[in-house]
This record gives structure tokens, sequence and C-alpha cells, in this order.
């Protein structure tokens, strides 16, 4: 199996995370307000051009009520 490249990685958890977000029916001000960032990051996150802290990722599966490895599953990583 391949090991997948950061821009690759970064495209699949933005991709992860809109359709969660989208799934709650939210807008990405609403989230960023939720995580406690910017919205311009979420935006960034969404479209896989910014890398993720894990900070951040801990606070979106919070505001997700999802554990990382379900998200990571989620994601195809």
């Amino acid at each position: 199996m391949r090991k997948p490249d950061a821009k690759t990685v970064r495209r699949q958890l933005g991709e992860m995370i809109r359709s969660y977000r989208v799934e709650l029916g939210i807008s990405q001000e609403k989230l960023a307000e939720l995580v406690d960032v910017h919205r311009n990051y979420v935006g960034k996150i969404e479209r896989g051009e910014q890398n993720i802290t894990i900070n951040s990722l801990c606070r979106f599966a919070e505001v997700f009520k999802r554990s990382l490895s379900e998200m990571m599953a989620d994601a195809g990583l």
C-alpha cells in the first residue's frame, strides 16, 4: 500500500471536515466559531491548502462528536 503524500492527506482531511460540516448544516463561519479559529482557516483546511494542527483537529473532533480515529478512517487515512 502506497503512503499518501502530505498534499493528499490535507485534501482528504479537508473533504472529510467539509462533509461533517455540511452534515451538521452549519456554515464555515459557525464551525470556526465553535472550534475557535478564524473562518479563513476553516476554508483553507477544507480546500486542503492549510496544515491542520493536532490541537485544532481535536477541537474539530469535539464539535463533530467523533473520535480522531473515526475521523481518520472517514478521511481514508
